[in-house]
């Protein structure tokens, strides 16, 4: 039901991102942290991290973001305002 909901909530918000430079990547939650961060990185900028170890927002200067983060092994992209619903921090 969670995984629906999230996957709901990635269409809807990759169709109203303003920003197509910053999205939210979610990550598989078995990666370790150090490993989200570095393929995130492949991605972009790294701006903010959810209040969950695979969920990052990254900033990229190449292009929309969400595609390169899929690119980068992230399961789903989102708009970054949602990451807040994560609990998202500032990097």
């Amino acid at each position: 039901m969670v995984g629906l909901a999230a996957l709901s909530m990635s269409l809807v918000a990759e169709g109203g991102s303003h920003d197509a430079a910053l999205a939210a990547g979610v990550f598989p939650p078995w990666w370790e942290q150090s490993g989200v961060l570095a393929a995130a990185a492949h991605a972009g900028d790294v701006v903010a991290v959810g209040g969950v170890p695979f969920v990052v927002v990254v900033r990229s200067e190449h292009g929309p973001a969400g595609p390169r983060l899929r690119a980068a092994g992230a399961l789903l992209s989102l708009d970054p305002g949602l990451a807040g619903l994560c609990g998202a921090n500032n990097v």
